[in-house]
């Protein structure tokens, strides 16, 4: 069964020519095992074509699928919780997803193109006041590394951002700053690292490492 959202007619027929092939490849934007994102051209039209691989594919995903759909579903609803809240990011278009008994099996989402730029350290200012925002409407950004702010006339506009609900108060925030951080490879000093907050932070922040090597070593034995 096949399941499409889309905001208009003329978008319904871009699932067609996609699965088709029927459009020209500007440039790939990203390509790992994660996901597939290209930025496309059809009928002069620039579209980002992005494919969640992993989250496509992976067992438990599928079947978190039947309660809460695709992931590129969840990416869609995601970039419209954006534009409600007053934030700028990337304009939906539509999303496609295939299901198997309810388990969905395949699926990608199309959006409008950004022609701004990745965030980076010089853009900190800007980055810190967006992220403040945030927090301050009582949300969490969800992947708060610099690469997922773009900067475009001097504004911020969010990307791959989850806008979750802060259910961790301070330490919610505080967490995303030294994830913020961890993305600029160097120390940064936007935030008070002094607060009860930032060390239990810190402390959940350095346990999830050290999960991470751990699973790494055990499939790296398993080779």
């Amino acid at each position: 069964m096949e399941k499409i959202l889309c905001n208009s007619e003329a978008d319904f027929n871009l699932v067609n020519k996609i699965k088709r092939e029927e459009f020209k490849v500007i440039k790939d934007l990203k390509n790992d095992d994660r996901s597939k994102v290209i930025l496309i051209d059809i009928d002069g039209n620039k579209y980002v074509y992005k494919i969640p691989k992993e989250k496509n594919n992976r067992i438990w995903q599928r079947i978190t699928s039947l309660i809460r759909g695709s992931e590129s579903k969840r990416e869609y609803e995601n970039y419209l919780k954006i534009k409600e809240n007053g934030f700028k990011g990337p304009i939906p278009i539509m999303y496609w997803e295939r299901k198997i008994f309810g388990i969905c099996v395949d699926s990608f989402l199309v959006s409008s193109y950004l022609s701004g730029k990745p965030a980076t350290q010089k853009n900190l200012k800007l980055v810190e006041k967006e992220l403040r925002k945030i927090h301050a409407r009582g949300y969490l950004h969800g992947d708060s590394q610099l690469s997922n702010f773009i900067v475009e006339n001097n504004e911020i506009y969010l990307i791959d951002a989850k806008l979750m609900k802060n259910k961790y108060g301070k330490a919610g925030e505080a967490y995303e700053f030294i994830y913020l951080e961890e993305s600029c490879h160097k120390e940064i000093d936007i935030y008070d690292k002094n607060t009860l907050s930032y060390k239990l932070a810190k402390s959940l922040n350095s346990y999830l490492h050290w999960i991470g090597r751990v699973k790494k070593a055990i499939r790296g034995k398993e080779r």
